[in-house]
């Protein structure tokens, strides 16, 4: 045999050596699972899961409501003439009987030059009774009567004077301005509000079902431009708004910085209540058809779904009240491919 027959012989072995490696490699690989479906089968569906734990909740409520300044005032109009000159604007600090604003005269708004004229007049004539009742010419009830007469039309140019201006009613800020220069307020207009601001309330409507969360000094908080601000509620009243049928609530905040301002509308976290239970994480709950559950481990590392009853929720966490245990395993990412009775394979 020459050594070319030699060598033919020799890889036709190995071919055939190789071949049969091939087969029985693809005998081994055909005997293990090849399907998503044949590996959960075998090794169960991928889940992550949580011990279900006795625990504490806050009950934390939230109510909306306006901002109102402390001690707030409103500036009346007493004429109806157009304004000629305003003095403050909106986020003005104002004293009690500061000048806000003075009206244009026009021939009908007179009444403050009659009075300066009565008082005049009055004067002269109460100087001249002085001069005889020293003299003995008249007597001191006539004097008094005078006397009198001038002290009431002094009052009345005071009136007269502090109409023909809109003043202040008390020291704080401008919060509200409600008319330009050139506009006529009226009688009886609110030309602005004025607030102390150090301090400041929120009203909040709350209806019969909720008013039974609300203790005094019980501590509620409000975000501002990503700052929270605590206050206490101070104002719990005893009676419903007969009209509105809610009982305006007040949440007191100390304003130092002013960043709470009249007429801003703000949700309040009020911390309600703490409460007692089973505990678990908020995505554990499963909501199909109108039923709240829970997919939980048995013993035997099968899932079983179980119908529970929620209770207070915070951003996290949630109260189950009824249809757990403590100590649980319960599921909390995987569950919505589950049936019951799969096979469970815990993930870390």
């Amino acid at each position: 045999m020459n050594k070319i027959t030699k060598t033919v012989i020799t890889l036709s072995a190995i071919s055939l050596l190789l071949v049969g490696c091939d087969l029985k490699k693809d005998e081994k690989t055909e005997a293990k699972p090849t399907t998503i479906e044949e590996i959960q089968k075998e090794k169960g569906k991928p889940a992550r899961v949580v011990k279900a734990t006795a625990a504490k909740l806050s009950d934390v409520r939230k109510f909306s409501g306006s901002i109102e300044g402390m001690q707030q005032s409103y500036a009346i109009s007493k004429m109806s003439d157009p304004l000629a000159k305003i003095n403050v604007q909106v986020g003005s600090s104002v004293q009690k009987d500061q000048v806000l604003a003075e009206y244009i005269f026009t021939g009908d708004n007179t009444q403050y030059q009659q009075a300066q004229e009565q008082v005049a007049l009055l004067e002269k004539a109460t100087e001249r009774m002085r001069e005889l009742h020293a003299k003995g010419g008249i007597s001191q009830q006539d004097m008094d009567t005078q006397e009198m007469q001038l002290k009431i039309a002094k009052m009345n140019l005071e009136t007269a004077r502090r109409a023909t201006k809109i003043l202040a009613p008390a020291a704080g800020v401008v919060t509200e301005l409600n008319y330009k220069v050139g506009q006529t307020p009226g009688l009886g207009g609110v030309f602005c509000t004025i607030a102390k601001l150090n301090q400041v309330i929120l009203k909040l409507n709350v209806t019969s079902n909720d008013i039974g969360y609300f203790k005094k000094g019980a501590t509620a908080t409000v975000t501002v431009a990503g700052e929270k601000i605590k206050g206490k509620v101070t104002l719990i009243p005893l009676a419903a708004n007969p009209q509105t049928r809610f009982f305006p609530v007040e949440v007191t905040f100390d304003n130092k910085h002013k960043k709470l301002l009249p007429g801003m509308y703000v949700t309040a976290e009020l911390d309600a209540r703490e409460v007692s239970g089973i505990v678990i994480p908020n995505e554990a709950i499963v909501y199909r058809n109108g039923v709240n559950a829970v997919w939980t481990v048995d013993n035997e590392g099968k899932a079983r779904r179980k119908i529970v009853k929620l209770g207070v929720q915070t951003k996290d966490d949630i109260q189950i009240t009824e249809g757990l245990e403590d100590n649980e395993t319960v599921m909390v990412e995987g569950q919505n491919r589950m049936s019951d009775g799969d096979k469970v394979l815990i993930v870390e």
